[in-house]
């Protein structure tokens, strides 16, 4: 198992994040204000954050993340909110995300339910060598998450190892993540890709969500795999382009 070489291969240092599912009453809570994707650079940068129903001011956390089942409630309603919105005083200016309001809804509707099982906090904290969370959260770029997707799928036969949604940015970093990660074969979320909280990345950023069960087969594949390969000279030349790393030699036959 080699964490020092996936770190160095896909210059991954400070750039992957641990989300834990936590008893409230076990830990110090945070109260923080707007969109959690602010907080993950400082997360990243050494900081925990522990967020419990409530804590965050964004009304769409709790019932993206998993700590709540219930649709949002936003005036007007969720669907209208989602789609075309409404003239009617008070409520916000439609998104336009959805066709229209049912089809809101029904997105919605078909989102994994119970993926807290009796937890009521979520801990999101830079991951370290040897941690054993929930999720592992990278935050990459083209060229990482090519690398990371190709070590998830290694000892998977399915097309589908990984998926990308169109659900909000915490539906697909968190509960869907904490749904698949109790599955045979869970599959990897690309996230980081929600309109509404892009402006909160970095724009040469995308996320990689995994099950944290499953990011340590990724831990014990690096003596084996592409990392090895000439085929990934040019591209791991792209990722250290900034770096005074030695160039690494490979054989055909690597």
């Amino acid at each position: 198992m080699s964490y020092s070489e996936l770190v160095k291969e896909l210059k991954l240092e400070n750039r992957l994040m641990a989300v834990t599912r936590v008893h409230a009453k076990d830990e110090q809570i945070n109260d923080i204000f707007g969109c959690v994707y602010k907080r993950f650079e400082r997360v990243l940068n050494g900081e925990t954050l522990v967020l419990k129903e409530g804590s965050c001011s964004c009304g769409g956390f709790d019932h993206n993340s998993g700590l709540n089942d219930e649709q949002p409630m936003i005036p007007g309603g969720f669907g209208v909110f989602l789609s075309h919105g409404s003239d009617q005083q008070w409520t916000p200016p439609g998104e336009k995300f959805k066709c229209d309001p049912a089809t809101a809804e029904a997105m919605f509707a078909q989102l994994p339910k119970d993926v807290m099982d009796g937890f009521d906090a979520i801990k999101f904290e830079p991951y370290r060598e040897g941690m054993k969370p929930d999720l592992v959260v990278a935050f990459v770029d083209p060229d990482q998450l090519s690398g990371m997707l190709v070590l998830h799928g290694y000892n998977k036969a399915a097309y589908d190892a990984a998926i990308a949604t169109t659900v909000s940015g915490c539906a697909s970093m968190l509960r869907i993540p904490f749904a698949e990660m109790k599955k045979e074969q869970p599959r990897a979320v690309i996230t980081g890709t929600d309109l509404a909280q892009r402006h909160f990345m970095d724009e040469n950023l995308v996320a990689l969500s995994i099950a944290g069960w499953e990011f340590d087969h990724i831990l014990d594949i690096t003596e084996e795999c592409y990392f090895h390969s000439p085929v990934f000279k040019k591209i791991r030349l792209r990722i250290h382009k900034d770096d005074a790393v030695p160039e690494k030699k490979f054989t055909s036959l690597a």
